[in-house]
C-alpha cells in the first residue's frame, strides 16, 4: 500500500518511459504501424515502473535503516 502511496509523484518517471518507447519505435522505422507503437508503448511503461519501483524499494530500505 505504501508503494501506491508513493507513487504518486513519479508519473513524469512514467511517462518519459512511454515516450522512449515510442522514440524506440519511431527511431527504429520511420513509419511504424499501430501495433508497433503500441508494443514500444508498453515496454517504456514496463520501464516506468521498474525504475519507480527500484526508487521505492531503494527509499523503504534506507527508511527501515533509520529506524
Amino acid at each position: 500500500m505504501d508503494y501506491l502511496k508513493s507513487r504518486k509523484n513519479g508519473y513524469a518517471v512514467l511517462l518519459s518511459g512511454l515516450i522512449v518507447g515510442v522514440i524506440i519505435a519511431w527511431l527504429i522505422n520511420n513509419d511504424p504501424d499501430t501495433s508497433t507503437l503500441v508494443a514500444a508503448g508498453a515496454i517504456g511503461v514496463v520501464i516506468g515502473e521498474a525504475i519507480m519501483f527500484w526508487r521505492w524499494s531503494k527509499q523503504r530500505k534506507t527508511t527501515q535503516r533509520n529506524d
